[in-house]
């Protein structure tokens, strides 16, 4: 598998608000080689505890916190790693995206320092009405290539 982070050299990719603290540059596209290799893709990551249970409801520190710990059980369990994650997808509760802004972003970028990542994945984020909980206020897609 060869994986390749291109970005545009655009003004805002070593400046844009999602990386603020995390590592730069950000990268708009990632063009991916796949042979012998397996496309994994994680729906919804939440904040839902080892019962089944939103934590901290309404809390945007401690569901990023949470959530970003299971989207890297889940890729363990795929045999994949933070290091093969291609794109990301986060949905965060409109009133709650200046909160992202903060303690999201940390809790983003402290899991990919965490897995040895020293360039973002493209990542899209979306501020909605609502999630499938009430209590939830982070909703994050991951997609990854893994040889394992």
């Amino acid at each position: 598998m060869e994986k390749h982070l291109i970005g545009t050299g655009n003004t805002w990719e070593t400046d844009y608000p999602y990386t603020k603290g995390g590592p730069a540059p950000w990268t708009p596209v990632v063009k991916v080689k796949i042979k012998d290799a397996y496309l994994i893709l994680l729906a919804g990551q939440v904040a839902y505890d080892d019962r089944g249970r939103i934590i901290v409801p309404d809390s945007m520190k401690a569901q990023a916190e949470l959530t970003y710990q299971n989207i890297k059980q889940a890729l363990e369990a795929a045999g994949a790693k933070i290091s093969d994650i291609i794109f990301e997808r986060a949905y965060v509760r409109q009133e709650f995206m200046r909160d992202y802004m903060v303690y999201g972003a940390r809790a983003r970028a402290k899991f990919y320092q965490e897995g040895g990542v020293s360039q973002l994945p493209p990542f899209t984020l979306l501020g909605i009405s609502r999630l499938s909980h009430n209590d939830q206020v982070l909703e994050v897609e991951i997609m990854a290539v893994s040889e394992k």
